[in-house]
């Protein structure tokens, strides 16, 4: 039996849909139709109930999806076993937030390239919520970003715990000494945009807090907007240590002391539980050791308490 078959039977399965299998697997949706329509051919039985509107299994569609994902995991496995990473081809699809491409990206990329060089990568800088969306439609094979993913066939696999500091120009006027949030509160704050993680903690913060200023809140998906906007003097942003070092070490921006602190911001190598490239579990565990180097080196203060993580894998399915 042609496991390109089994493969599109899979997709169009976790998907509910022809058309998205079509663009996960990089081809048509006739294409799709066809190897199918071969399967049932093949199995004697109709394995979808299919109208304008959805696509469902049928009794022994739902008897077989189990096998056929059984069957892929062991191919990918095989190929693990015995194939050499110099030899492995394909594209390898990886979301990052922006957090990672302007700390230790460059490094995992290039360490990557080195053991994997006939993999090309497809590279998507973006909002952890928009990257947590494209995973799940299967357009990205990794996601780099800052929750968990409960949803659909996702494995995740923490990476670091990130320190946020509130942050700020020297310019600024801010009183000497340990800050309240109200302070805060009384300055324009630069956040990231509404959804993130981060602004939450925000808003958690503000609703525990004596503050009687409304909160001057500017919305930004550029990490790099945020911090040269914080160097001019435009406000104070919430932002990982890591990101800001050398700002901070060339006097450009300062740490603030403010209590309650911002909580820490997680990292999460999140990919789909599927049959793909064996590499992507070769970058995920690159990306832990390469993050590590790079919190630990000479950065103590980018580091929360405890935030080196050992890796933790946990799976989600959606029952189907």
């Amino acid at each position: 039996m042609n496991l390109r078959f089994l493969e599109a039977f899979v997709w169009v399965a976790r998907l509910s849909s022809f058309k998205a299998a079509a663009d996960k697997l990089c081809t048509t949706q006739a294409g799709i139709s066809s190897r199918i329509a071969t399967l049932e051919e093949q199995l004697g039985v109709r394995l979808f109930e299919r109208d304008r509107r959805s696509v469902t299994l049928t009794f022994y569609g739902t008897e077989l999806l189990p096998i056929a994902e059984n069957m892929l995991e062991l191919q990918t496995r095989m190929r693990a076993a015995v194939g050499a990473p110099s030899a492995a081809a394909g594209t390898l699809r990886i979301g990052v937030m922006e957090t990672v491409v302007h700390t230790w990206l460059p490094t995992l990329l290039s360490r990557f390239s080195r053991r994997y060089p006939k993999v090309t990568i497809e590279l998507q800088s973006d909002t952890s919520p928009r990257l947590r969306d494209e995973l799940l439609r299967g357009r990205l094979d990794v996601a780099f970003q800052t929750e968990a993913i409960a949803e659909g066939f996702i494995e995740n696999r923490d990476i670091a715990l990130l320190a946020m500091r509130w942050v700020a120009a020297p310019s600024l006027p801010l009183a000497p000494g340990t800050l309240r949030f109200a302070d805060i509160a009384a300055q324009p704050i630069i956040s990231f945009q509404r959804e993130s993680i981060v602004y939450r903690s925000v808003l958690q913060l503000a609703g525990n807090s004596d503050a009687r200023t409304p909160l001057r809140v500017s919305f930004f998906s550029s990490l790099a907007a945020m911090i040269e906007l914080a160097k001019t003097g435009f406000g104070v942003a919430p932002l990982p240590v890591a990101v800001v070092q050398r700002e901070i070490d060339r006097g450009e921006l300062v740490l603030l002391d403010v209590d309650p602190p911002l909580p820490p911001l997680p990292v999460y190598a999140s990919q789909r539980a599927e049959p793909a490239l064996p590499a992507v579990d070769e970058l995920i565990t690159l990306a832990e050791g390469v993050c590590a180097e790079f919190l630990t080196a000479g950065r103590p203060d980018a580091v929360h308490t405890a935030a080196i993580v050992r890796p933790r894998l946990s799976a989600v399915k959606r029952k189907s």
